[in-house]
């Protein structure tokens, strides 16, 4: 079996965490692949230590002639049998290499929660040129079906996580050393990259109405993005200079998650949130807002604690639960770390899509 990856990202999220994962994993499996990926992307230069060939485009649009010329190229010289559109840029020229005649399978990666725009391209691309559509949560398959999408062509698999020990006492004073935060401190973390859906600025002007409760909250925000410079204003004018740390970018953020007493994921639009899966598997106790494909994974007083998308007072309001809980917000974060290191491991996530391609080809 010959599969070969497109992905059009530049920087490092969770879907080119999950990349990697399926990647090295497919390998081990004796699968044949090629990478095609973003040039300058922060995949292509993690991915090379694999041994899997990579070539690089630039990816600026899903209709570049040049890009599809290249691609085609590559196309013809490895010959795959699937091809696997890892984002929707990638899968539009895909799509359109279909339609000039390539005979290769077509599958296609679904993480965003917004619902696929209405106009010819985007139906043609998701409805007709596509031979499967791999969601990562139920949340985003219903999203897919209401909009039209046969159900015979989409797929749930969940994103997996490469389970590892859980860190003990000496990793949370190393973690908390790096970020020079004393033991006292009581400290909420979030890791993302810094775009307006993923809801920072609800999480920053939720730790301004801790403080003002009298909260001796600190705030980690791991990440970096077109909105850095935005958000550093913001907690200037609130008053909260000392009290958020911003690492930016971190290449191992799991090796600060022992730092947190609760992880926040403040997103407005999620399609899962895989940075809740390294928190929960870290026995991290974990809240987030009640949207998109959040509330799979943060199950209300058994796996974490939920709140509204966008309102910091609901916000400031659940992490004040969990901070005052002594026992539930523990016993919660055992529940979820459990459940990760069941259901959620990586080889599931690698075995369920390496099925996908079997019956794609078999159909």
């Amino acid at each position: 079996m010959r599969i070969l990856h497109l992905d059009s990202g530049v920087d490092w999220r969770g879907g080119q965490q999950q990349i990697e994962y399926l990647v090295d994993g497919l390998k081990r499996l004796g699968v044949q692949q090629y990478l095609v990926l973003r040039r300058k992307g922060k995949l292509a230069c993690r991915l090379r230590q694999l041994g899997v060939p990579i070539s690089t485009l630039s990816f600026s649009s899903e209709l570049a002639p040049l890009s599809v010329l290249k691609l085609r190229k590559l196309i013809s010289q490895f010959q795959p049998a699937i091809i696997h559109a890892h984002d929707s840029r990638t899968l539009g020229m895909a799509a359109l290499l279909r339609f000039l005649g390539e005979k290769a399978k077509i599958a296609a990666a679904r993480r965003v929660a917004f619902p696929i725009r209405k106009n010819p391209f985007w139906e043609l691309k998701y409805g007709k040129a596509v031979d499967r559509i791999v969601a990562v949560s139920k949340f985003i398959r219903d999203q897919l079906i209401r909009a039209g999408i046969a159900p015979g062509k989409v797929e749930l698999v969940y994103d997996g996580y490469a389970l590892g020990a859980i860190q003990c006492e000496e990793g949370r004073m190393r973690a908390r050393q790096s970020l020079g935060i004393a033991e006292g401190d009581w400290v909420l973390g979030c890791i993302g990259q810094f775009t307006s859906e993923k809801g920072h600025e609800c999480l920053i002007r939720g730790l301004k109405i801790l403080r003002d409760k009298s909260s001796g909250a600190r705030l980690v925000l791991v990440g970096d993005g077109p909105l850095r410079r935005r958000y550093q204003t913001l907690i200037g004018e609130l008053g909260l200079a000392n009290h958020v740390i911003l690492p930016g970018f971190v290449a191992d953020p799991g090796s600060l998650l022992p730092a947190f007493d609760l992880y926040v994921l403040p997103s407005l639009n999620e399609g899962l949130g895989s940075t809740l899966l390294m928190a929960m598997a870290q026995q991290i106790p974990v809240c987030a807002s009640r949207t998109g494909g959040i509330p799979e994974l943060v199950i209300e007083g058994e796996t974490g604690s939920l709140f509204a998308p966008g309102d910091p007072e609901a916000l400031a309001e659940t992490v004040l639960r969990c901070a005052r809980d002594k026992a539930l917000t523990p016993r919660m974060a055992e529940t979820a770390c459990r459940r990760v290191r069941a259901d959620f491991a990586v080889e599931r996530m690698v075995s369920e899509t390496y099925k996908i391609y079997i019956n794609v080809l078999s159909s």
